[in-house]
């Protein structure tokens, strides 16, 4: 499925640069007895042309603990300073990041604490209404739009 996935990319006029590692710090459930126990995500970086990065080459591990189980608001969130941590690394402040599966939000609050503006879409009008809840809170005067 992964090749699937990256053929997919390349399709659309991008180029792989890397894949990224997010380390949870803590493991996962899953099959307890029959699997090794999930601590990681990975992620593809990709452009379309060159990019520079403007500050230090970014290393591929980000080591950031994932949201706890009992906090969780969506079943896939990722925690704020890791989103902030890849927004400093890959943009500069005043640009715009896209999130095509906003989920909870986490990626607009980061763009929005990094000083970066955003585009965020989600399906899931229950999402949508737990992202611009949490944006609130975060004093971010924009909202999410449903798809």
């Amino acid at each position: 499925m992964q090749d699937e996935f990256l053929s997919a990319i390349e399709d659309a006029g991008f180029t792989v640069k890397s894949q990224i590692v997010w380390d949870k710090v803590i493991h996962g459930m899953g099959d307890l007895k029959g699997e090794f126990a999930p601590q990681h995500e990975l992620m593809i970086y990709a452009t379309k042309g060159r990019y520079e990065f403007q500050g230090n080459r970014p290393k591929t591990i980000y080591r950031t603990q994932r949201v706890k189980p009992d906090a969780l608001v969506q079943p896939n969130e990722k925690p704020v300073n890791l989103l902030q941590a890849i927004i400093r690394d890959i943009s500069i402040k005043g640009e715009v990041i896209l999130d095509l599966f906003s989920g909870s939000g986490s990626t607009s609050i980061a763009a929005n604490v990094e000083g970066r503006k955003y585009i965020a879409f989600e399906l899931d009008e229950n999402y949508v209404n737990i992202a611009n809840k949490r944006i609130k809170n975060y004093s971010i005067e924009s909202s999410l739009f449903m798809v």
